[in-house]
């Protein structure tokens, strides 16, 4: 499997409600896969034209954000016997470029999501930027959504890449909490899937769904699964399937920072409108594509 739990969860927290939110949806999902959840915090250290190099100390970083984690253990209540460690870890820098740089090492990075729509899409998001940015899956927690179990996962099916990491994801999470499993999959207009994948054929498509049912159902006997494929726009289509109580999955390429967010992609359009939490799971960057 391509998705190693047992790397941790990060999950960032600033103090806001819709972290905390976050927090205790990360908390959760750690608890179920037996993965150490990490709790991170990031103050940006202004820089200005008399002190370039403004003092701080790093001592008073780490007691707020170990506070933080104590607020946020609170507001979860008590943890079982046995349950996972819960670290704290203090830094300096932009939230998201910290959050980016721990994704290197973590099974899922965690963050919250203020707004919806236009307002989220705006550059400099900490969540849409540390979902395009990220070296690994990223999970985004809506404040709107419910429970800290999915009662399903919806996973975004495309041909045009390799749909691995995604279902690996869907699965070992749908595994852990219960939950059944529905791979969706939007048939764009004949002329233009022609265009891009050589055949318009719903049979066809059909077909390609249940292999990929078939394989995944073999590693994970446990879970049920079912297929829906239907016209129409791939974003447009999965927020039809979402309810607040959902985990959407949908693979994703990392972009350089020299090419940016790719806006109106349909990772984008999900994490500024879905309701519930969408885990954009990013196909791993090879040796050759710039960092």
């Amino acid at each position: 499997m391509s998705i190693t739990w047992s790397h941790g969860v990060v999950v960032g927290v600033d103090g806001s409600d819709e972290s905390y939110h976050a927090f205790g949806w990360a908390l959760a999902a750690a608890d179920r896969h037996d993965a150490r959840l990490t709790l991170s915090h990031a103050e940006v250290i202004p820089v200005g034209p008399i002190t370039p190099v403004p003092a701080y100390d790093p001592g008073a970083i780490q007691e707020t954000t170990e506070a933080l984690l104590r607020h946020a253990l609170e507001r979860s209540g008590p943890r079982p016997d046995g349950a996972t460690p819960v670290d704290a870890s203090g830094s300096t820098g932009t939230p998201a470029s910290v959050l980016v740089l721990q994704s290197r090492d973590a099974a899922l990075v965690v963050v919250g999501r203020r707004g919806t729509g236009r307002t989220h899409r705006i550059l400099g998001s900490v969540s849409a930027a540390t979902a395009a940015h990220a070296h690994g899956p990223v999970a985004v927690v809506p404040a709107g959504s419910t429970g800290t179990a999915p009662a399903r996962v919806v996973v975004g099916v495309g041909f045009d890449d390799d749909p691995t990491t995604a279902l690996d994801l869907a699965f070992s999470e749908a595994d852990r909490s219960g939950s059944p499993v529905a791979l969706v999959h939007a048939i764009q207009p004949a002329t233009q899937v022609a265009r891009e994948s050589g055949s318009g054929d719903p049979p066809e498509i059909h077909q390609a769904l249940r292999g990929l049912l078939d394989r995944w159902s073999g590693r994970y006997p446990g879970v049920t699964c079912e297929v829906d494929a239907r016209p129409g726009v791939a974003a447009e289509v999965l927020l039809e399937h979402a309810t607040p109580d959902d985990l959407l999955v949908v693979g994703g390429r990392r972009h350089s920072r020299l090419a940016g967010r790719l806006l109106g992609s349909v990772p984008d359009a999900l994490l500024a409108d879905a309701p519930c939490v969408v885990a954009v799971a990013h196909t791993p960057r090879t040796v050759s594509e710039p960092v």
